[in-house]
């Protein structure tokens, strides 16, 4: 069986703007219904004893507007994690003066760049051919759209919406030939997580990520 961590914003990081706790229960209850066994923390003193035992690591925090005084313990543990990494949403402003995480993320949020219109109806399409894409070429649900992620060249984009006259990746793969991480902008809130196809992207991501 899968074993997968959460972890969670609300505890060591947290916003004022995003209800970390019932996204991280419905992300793990999407993963119960796929056969994962998952826990949840929102402290890293709780996530350290977890990480040795997961197959995979599901990232739903926020980094706030700047450097977080616990972001170097925070990188040790995540940076020494050998299993699959599963980033949403808001986490892509984490460690946001660290290259080594940007580079393993494969993209982040740029501050005084990327933004998001007001919260309202998305419509994602899928980018070329990939297996995690078949079935699903569209998707949509009520988030907020990510616009102008910084995506580095090595990523592999699998959606992508369409804000300004413009094409915005919003959810990718990254594949070096060790652990594997996927990214999903995708869930500000649990009404983001209604749609069938966003709960079926969510288990693919995971299971794409923890088998490496």
């Amino acid at each position: 069986m899968t074993r997968a961590v959460v972890f969670s914003g609300g505890g060591d990081y947290v916003d004022p703007w995003h209800p970390f706790a019932e996204t991280s229960t419905e992300i793990a209850r999407l993963l119960r219904e796929d056969g994962v066994e998952v826990d949840i923390v929102d402290q890293l003193g709780g996530l350290d004893p977890l990480l040795s035992a997961a197959d995979l690591l599901i990232l739903n925090a926020g980094g706030g507007g700047h450097p977080h005084p616990l972001d170097q313990r925070a990188r040790h543990l995540i940076g020494g994690f050998e299993g699959g990494l599963l980033v949403v949403h808001v986490a892509a402003t984490m460690f946001p003066a660290d290259p080594v995480w940007e580079e393993r993320l494969g993209g982040r949020w740029v501050r005084g760049t990327t933004m998001h219109p007001e919260r309202g109806p998305l419509m994602l399409r899928a980018v070329g051919d990939n297996v995690l894409t078949r079935g699903i070429e569209k998707v949509e649900t009520v988030d907020e759209a990510y616009s102008w992620l910084r995506v580095s060249d090595h990523a592999d984009v699998l959606y992508a919406h369409e804000y300004a006259d413009a094409s915005h990746a919003v959810v990718w793969l990254v594949d070096h030939g060790g652990p594997r991480t996927a990214y999903s902008a995708l869930g500000h809130d649990v009404e983001a997580y209604e749609a069938p196809e966003v709960r079926d992207l969510l288990r693919r991501l995971a299971r794409w990520a923890a088998s490496a």
